[in-house]
């Protein structure tokens, strides 16, 4: 892990890491998280199950399948409640609100968008149940990375490859770097 600890997202889906395209950082220098999912599935009218899953997340990602996105599932008040129970971050396939509130917790947070209106707490959504977002099947305890590019799943049988493939990334890349600071030109280093 400590490969994946001085990487990036990039590097990490050059690697052969799932890429979540729609989901960004709220924080737009986010750096480097990594963790194991606790997995919710939810819809946009109930905000119970991801705030009943701060409980079991300590040292771990929440990673929430919004159905629907009309409005937020993840606010303040349940930002607060995660960073001080030790959990590292949350992933959101819907929307948050509070913003400015958000930002000034510096909590790591990832969502598709924002929203200022919220459901209740039904609490009718699953919790550790495998979850798919935009067609990426994610799994309670798959890694997740995270970080100012954006997020992306490791499955945890693909952990050591990816790791592997890693380091040869980033060995090829320190080479391409050399030869660009020696004064080649980046096209004629890959032969274009």
């Amino acid at each position: 892990m400590k490969t994946l600890k001085n990487s990036s997202v990039p590097n990490i889906c050059d690697a052969g890491a799932e890429v979540l395209k729609d989901i960004k950082p709220i924080n737009p220098t986010q750096k480097l998280i990594i963790g194991e999912a606790i997995t919710v599935n939810t819809t946009d009218d109930d905000w119970g199950a991801p705030i009943k899953a701060i409980a079991q997340s300590k040292n771990k990602i929440i990673v929430v399948n919004v159905v629907g996105n009309d409005r937020a599932i993840w606010g303040g008040l349940a930002t607060l409640n995660a960073k001080i129970k030790g959990v590292k971050g949350v992933i959101i396939n819907g929307s948050v609100r509070d913003i400015e509130e958000l930002q000034k917790l510096n909590f790591p947070i990832f969502s598709k968008s924002f929203k200022p209106n919220a459901g209740a707490p039904l609490n009718h959504g699953k919790i550790n149940i495998p979850i798919t977002i935009e067609n990426v099947q994610i799994n309670p305890n798959d890694i997740i990375v995270g970080d100012c590019n954006g997020v992306a799943i490791i499955k945890k049988e693909e952990l050591n490859n990816i790791i592997e493939n890693v380091k040869n990334i980033k060995k090829k890349e320190e080479s391409i770097k050399n030869k660009i600071m020696r004064g080649m030109d980046l096209k004629d280093i890959l032969g274009l």
